[in-house]
């Protein structure tokens, strides 16, 4: 047989790919190395930028508050809360124009009085009760401050509202001072932080978008600030207070660094697409190449010649070794791939390879909600366990939810199988969109489904996803139609509960059985025993 050319091929093609192998390595660790390096400096450039717009934040409220508090303290204002005349309220109302006049940015200043409705605007707008606003509730209980997005039952227009009670001799709230703040300069700040890379979002705590920078992209925020949510869902990614995700935003892989104002409670996040940070990547790594290719002709010539020197004693053993396996063996025993002694030995190993006994791997996943099934869970949650075990850290949390949906036999028997298996699929659905890839979601059988989560900074993520588990249920609609079931929810938390998977199910099933008993539709853990159940 034709040995010669086989030999020398494959030796020819080894030696191109000890120097290939080497100069790929190098530039894909050059790459990650790129990539890992533009990361972090987009982590602290992004940092950077939510510490200014932060402290502009903070600056901004603490000016508004500073003067709010001034003029709370003002005789001539408290006086007149106790004792309203029209001449009081001619001083009062200079006063507060005379305020505005210190800001000269047309936000207006307002006085309310015990009851809740408007005495003075500077704005001349509507008077209103404000009774049932958290602003005034708080500005009643003696504290300062800071509302989210509102809608100003004056003008209709979204704003913020700043306020500082006032207080009688005895320290009593009579009534309360407040700037209507529309948070134009602050969009105006940010846009000057913006780049043709990055852009930057304020949400209030409620998700509703204060600033955006990305005017470009035609999603910048209109008049009525932002009540399209078309970032809230970056607030259930977010666990601490400061930190960076990777995440899809608007169709595009991004790079979100958060922040949150602790003056107000709002989150700044700077978003920068991925696909720059590629950009930048691929034009080193292409420079590389370049070179790396010159250099890798050069080495592959290289490699010709000695392939022609170092075959020529392979391809004499090669053929000693033919003969002797054509005399001594049938040759129809040995099942050749290929026209070498190479060949020769792969037919060996997969002649061994044959008659190893195969295994079939039980799948994964439940057919009908390509969820994990059973056993898979058991073994996940088994081996997060011994993860957890070994860890040190006593403030991190590990938490085991079982969902019993109410009134699925009702479903089935009413409307068929084939219906309430697509209730199955739909919650399944949602139960993937609102938690991490890394959390393990799966199907028990029926209408029973399990979700882990571990490394948890706090108890106030578990309820919040419990909340959300409950909606997702409730919520659930099939061809324009809703309400078909609900959920209730039982929950184990480790270590307080167990640190076994037998114990953390038991407590978990338990607390299920205690919904099940207590109406239904709700959630329940023995660590939150002096809770409602459904909040």
């Amino acid at each position: 047989m034709e040995i010669n050319k086989g030999i020398r091929a494959k030796i020819f093609f080894l030696f191109v790919i000890m120097g290939a192998v080497p100069f790929l390595i190098l530039i894909t660790a050059g790459a990650i190395n790129t990539i890992s390096e533009l990361e972090e400096s987009d982590k602290q450039n992004g940092l950077l930028r939510n510490v200014i717009i932060s402290e502009h934040i903070t600056e901004l409220i603490s000016k508004n508050q500073a003067v709010l508090k001034s003029l709370a303290m003002s005789p001539t204002v408290i006086r007149y809360l106790q004792q309203p005349t029209d001449t009081g309220k001619e001083y009062v109302r200079k006063i507060l124009h005379d305020a505005d006049e210190i800001f000269a940015d047309g936000n207006l200043t307002a006085l309310t009085g015990a009851d809740g409705w408007q005495i003075i605007r500077t704005d001349n707008a509507t008077l209103v009760n404000l009774k049932k606003r958290q602003h005034f509730q708080e500005a009643m209980k003696g504290r300062a401050y800071v509302s989210d997005i509102i809608s100003s039952m004056s003008t209709g227009k979204m704003v913020i509202v700043i306020e500082t009670p006032v207080l009688d001799a005895t320290g009593k709230p009579i009534g309360m001072i407040q700037r209507n703040f529309d948070l134009a300069a602050l969009q105006d700040f940010a846009m000057q932080l913006d780049d043709s890379e990055v852009y930057v979002v304020v949400m209030d705590r409620t998700g509703r978008i204060i600033v955006n920078s990305d005017t470009d992209g035609g999603i910048g925020i209109s008049s009525d600030y932002a009540i399209d949510n078309s970032y809230k869902f970056i607030l259930d990614r977010i666990y601490n207070s400061k930190g960076v995700i990777r995440i899809d935003i608007n169709g595009e892989d991004s790079l979100a660094t958060y922040s949150r104002n602790l003056d107000t409670g709002w989150m700044i996040v700077t978003i920068r697409p991925y696909h720059y940070i590629m950009d930048k990547v691929y034009d080193k790594a292409a420079k590389a190449v370049i070179f790396g290719m010159v250099m890798l002709f050069v080495g592959t010539l290289a490699a010709y010649l000695l392939t022609i020197r170092v075959t020529k004693p392979i391809v004499e053993m090669t053929e000693v070794v033919d003969k002797i396996v054509s005399g001594e063996a049938p040759a129809e025993k040995i099942e050749v791939s290929s026209d070498d002694e190479l060949g020769q030995m792969a037919a060996a190993f997969n002649k061994i390879r044959s008659e190893r006994d195969a295994y079939q791997l039980e799948s994964e996943l439940d057919k009908l909600t390509e969820l994990f099934n059973k056993k898979t869970m058991e073994n996940l949650c088994k081996m997060k366990l011994k993860t957890f075990n070994e860890n040190e850290n006593s403030n991190i949390f590990m938490a085991f939810y079982v969902i019993d949906l109410d009134h699925f036999k009702e479903v089935n028997d009413l409307l068929g199988h084939q219906f309430g298996d697509r209730v199955l699929v739909e919650f399944a659905k949602g139960l993937r969109k609102i938690f991490r890839p890394n959390d393990c979601i799966g199907r028990f059988g029926g209408d029973e489904f399990v979700v882990i989560v571990d490394s948890l900074p706090n108890m106030e993520v578990v309820i919040r996803k419990a909340e959300q588990i409950k909606q997702i249920a409730f919520n659930l609609s099939i061809d324009g139609k809703g309400h078909f079931v609900t959920a209730s929810i039982g929950i184990a938390i480790a270590p307080q509960n167990g640190r076994d998977y037998d114990s953390l199910f038991a407590s978990a099933d338990k607390a299920v059985y205690h919904v099940k008993n207590n109406g239904k539709n709700g959630y329940y853990c023995e660590l939150f025993a002096n809770e409602d159940d459904d909040d």
